[in-house]
């Protein structure tokens, strides 16, 4: 029997590939990577099943997928660095930089930390319009407020990645996209032609599963995820306007390795001091959106010392950097469906580590 999985574990790290090779043996994963960072070096960086609905392309090491929210510490990560070289301020109203938001209470910090009280759009909206830069930006500057900046907490789940890309390119004329090229790393918002040609297929876990990602989760919820309409089809989510365009809440294409790499590289893309400040719990409470308890920082969950991203459809990102240790990792896939898969990834990883499982 062929082995469904390629690439290669650092010794020590055994289970992590076991527990991946469960996922592609029994049905549940169709096409995945993951890749991990510890003590420093990258320990764990496989791949494995189909980059196509055919079951024709096998996945390679440079296999390209979207990643959905797990992408928006990255379009985070593309302000904080214009913060750190002194063009955008923390603290600085929104309007500073995007005026078309006309709130002066609203701030940077708090456009980061989801708390700018703008996680849906008020106009009905295709997935055509959504990935319309220009039209999807003046809908959601037209939305009204959910609450005040700065008083409530509501994940940004379409919003986010378009503020931050309007306070971006306000301060500095730069997209997301091109920011985040600089990184150096293989993540990407606005897809080059030769770039998409290497990316995989995404496919519905089961024919419900749209329907089932933006409904039976609450109001806001289903207001926030599903406007632009249709975003969720297979069609738009393989298609160039998706792959090459700019929604970057969502939209981030990236191997395992490159996802990874962006949290094993955060020392590198940002001073000292800020990073530290950028990983601090920001605003905690009830999220509006949510539903539950959360904790965000300028950019990512946090749960304990624990911060990183999961995007609907089960890619993942994350981990904990201590003075003893830690670990980043990143799982990306093709297959829609829950999180079961990443989690006994995570699991294998922590095992690994010595680290008590949740």
């Amino acid at each position: 029997m062929v082995d469904p999985v390629s690439g290669t574990v650092e010794k020590g790290f055994e289970a992590v590939a076991e527990a991946f090779r469960a996922q592609l043996e029994s049905g549940a994963e169709t096409g995945a990577a993951v890749a991990a960072y510890a003590g420093g070096e990258l320990v764990v960086d496989l791949w494995g099943g189909w980059a196509d609905a055919a079951r024709t392309r096998p996945w390679t090491a440079d296999t390209l997928v979207t990643v959905f929210s797990a992408g928006k510490p990255v379009a985070a990560l593309a302000v904080l660095a214009r913060v750190a070289d002194g063009r955008i301020g923390l603290d600085e109203p929104v309007a500073t930089y995007w005026p078309a938001f006309t709130d002066p209470r609203g701030t940077v910090r708090h456009a980061l930390a989801h708390q700018l009280g703008l996680p849906a759009i008020a106009e009905p909206l295709t997935a055509a319009d959504g990935l319309d830069w220009a039209r999807c930006t003046a809908a959601i500057a037209a939305s009204p407020l959910e609450w005040a900046p700065g008083t409530a907490v509501g994940e940004h789940a379409l919003t986010y990645g378009n503020i931050l890309g309007a306070i971006l390119r306000g301060a500095t004329g730069e997209t997301v996209g091109d920011v985040v090229r600089g990184f150096g790393l293989d993540v990407h918002f606005g897809l080059s032609a030769a770039d998409q040609a290497r990316c995989a297929e995404v496919e519905h876990g089961s024919p419900d599963w749209p329907e089932q990602a933006v409904h039976g989760h609450g109001d806001l919820w289903a207001r926030a995820l599903g406007n632009p309409a249709g975003l969720l089809d297979t069609a738009v989510l393989n298609g160039p306007g998706w792959r090459g365009g700019e929604l970057p809440a969502v939209n981030l294409h990236a191997t395992a390795r490159g996802l990874a790499g962006v949290y094993h590289a955060l020392p590198r893309l940002l001073p000292a001091d800020l990073l530290a400040e950028a990983l601090a719990p920001q605003a905690t409470g009830v999220d509006r959106l949510l539903e539950e308890e959360a904790v965000w920082t300028l950019g990512w969950r946090r749960d304990d010392t624990w911060v990183g991203m999961g995007g609907i459809g089960g890619s993942s990102a994350g981990g904990f950097a201590t003075a003893t240790g830690g670990y980043w990792l990143a799982y990306v896939t093709r297959h829609l469906a829950d999180h079961e898969r990443s989690t006994a990834v995570y699991d294998a990883m922590e095992a690994s580590l010595g680290k008590p499982l949740s």
